[in-house]
């Protein structure tokens, strides 16, 4: 009986080790970006395609990976997501160039794409028992919020005592021992005849890939450009005709019943102004800590974790949340909160220290936090046994697609400012103020006033 549970507690924190690897390594790149700006003599734009590079190839990948594991086995897909991980990971710290580096961070990308759903799934067909099962879910999901707080001082520490190159090859040891436990524990994988759409995916990641190129880039060829209109216009034309190969398709990347669901539409798109105006902003403080404030990678570490650590306590509680609040209340609770955040940001001079940027800090990470947990729930209530993958898939590729274009647009926007970072970040804050008025229109109009158990019921 001892050994059974030994065995249950290394299983599950060897799944969790896939979840943590894709979380940290969010986060702990944002804090190297200035140790990455001096090994490369990169710019902004070059900063931008390190985490645009990982999260856009995750982001569309996203869209397939159930599939992928429903062809290849659970056991396979996480093993082999995890090996182009820990590889991609240690080619990114041997990257002699900043294009390698992000055509590496682009294999971290694929990894992470199969590691994450796969690693869940793991969870799901190893516990048998449902209260065994729901417990190694709740810690599958508390070890990716754990990651997303300990990766800013994480990443500091790495880089104030072994160098930036150490963020990447702390994957390694962490990914080879979750391939060595799953190997060991986990039960052969069942591989089906699912058939990829391989076109569709194709179409998509092209679109998404043209689309995040001209976010990126316009700041540097400007939008009258006639590469950034090139681009512009590639990316339009692939992904309308995503849409219609998709719609047509007898094996659909987006299933039929996701698409004309009303309500998994609209919390697709406050999933993805959330993590636009989240993401968004913890890459431009990343920059504006070390290139404004001269702070290390380390102090820069420690200033996000007000931020972290409020935003994982908030998702922590939003079970509490649903039950006393309706999904539209803490939609616009959540969107009101990350407004006033950046409202405050307005009023920043060139006087002001990291610490007077905590409070603005905490209410926009928090903000996200009372939203994103109830859209993620109410996609779950709306998608029936059959179309569950498709929806959470489609979802996800949202949220990282949102966090894409918020590192893009922010960077964009404070590069408009010139060498006056300050005036930059407030040219941010209205920018992120602007979205989030959207966030409230779209929670008012199209998000229902009931609550997550009456939802489930209704469905």
């Amino acid at each position: 009986m001892t050994e059974s549970r030994t065995s249950k507690r290394w299983f599950t924190a060897a799944s969790c080790l896939g979840i943590v690897l894709v979380q940290l390594d969010v986060s702990i790149v944002n804090v190297g970006l200035h140790s990455l700006k001096d090994a490369y003599n990169s710019t902004v734009s070059d900063l931008e395609w390190v985490i645009n590079a990982y999260a856009l190839v995750f982001a569309a990948l996203m869209l397939s990976s159930g599939s992928i594991v429903d062809r290849f086995g659970s056991k396979n897909t996480f093993i082999c997501g995890v090996t182009i991980f820990i590889v991609a990971s240690v080619c990114c710290a041997l990257a002699p160039t900043i294009y390698w580096l992000d055509f590496n961070r682009g294999l971290q990308g694929v990894g992470a794409a199969l590691l994450l759903p796969s690693s869940l799934t793991l969870l799901r067909q190893y516990f048998s028992n449902s209260h065994e099962r729901a417990s190694a879910i709740a810690m599958w999901a508390a070890a990716g919020s754990l990651a997303l707080v300990a990766g800013p001082v994480a990443g500091g520490l790495l880089i104030k005592y072994f160098g930036w190159k150490s963020i990447f090859f702390i994957n390694f040891p962490l990914g080879l021992l979750s391939i060595i436990v799953i190997l060991r524990l986990a039960p052969a994988s069942s591989p089906s005849r699912t058939e990829m759409n391989l076109l569709s995916q194709a179409f998509i990641i092209l679109g998404l890939a043209m689309m995040t190129f001209t976010l990126t880039e316009a700041g540097e060829y400007g939008w009258t450009s006639p590469v950034i209109l090139t681009t512009l216009t590639l990316a339009v034309i692939m992904m309308a005709t995503f849409c219609r190969v998709d719609s047509l398709s007898a094996n659909p990347v987006i299933a039929r019943e996701v698409r004309q669901n009303p309500l998994i539409i609209s919390a697709v798109l406050v999933g993805l102004l959330c993590n636009l105006v989240f993401y968004g902003a913890v890459f431009i403080f990343s920059i504006f800590f070390q290139n404004r404030l001269h702070l290390s990678a380390l102090e820069t570490g420690i200033a996000f974790m007000p931020m972290m650590a409020l935003t994982a306590l908030v998702n922590f509680c939003s079970r509490w949340f649903s039950s006393w609040c309706s999904v539209r209340t803490l939609s616009i609770l959540g969107s009101l909160i990350s407004m006033f955040g950046f409202v405050i940001i307005f009023f920043i001079t060139p006087e002001w220290t990291a610490y007077q940027l905590f409070l603005p800090m905490i209410l926009l990470g928090s903000g996200t936090s009372f939203a994103m947990p109830i859209m993620t729930n109410m996609v779950l209530s709306q998608a029936t046994q059959r179309s569950a993958g498709s929806a959470s898939a489609f979802f996800n590729c949202a949220r990282q697609m949102g966090g894409v274009t918020g590192v893009a647009v922010f960077g964009l926007v404070l590069g408009a400012g010139g060498d006056d970072m300050t005036r930059g970040l407030q040219q941010v804050a209205f920018t992120a103020a602007s979205i989030t008025l959207v966030w409230v229109m779209i929670s008012f109009k199209k998000l229902p006033s009931l609550k997550l158990h009456e939802l489930y019921s209704h469905d």
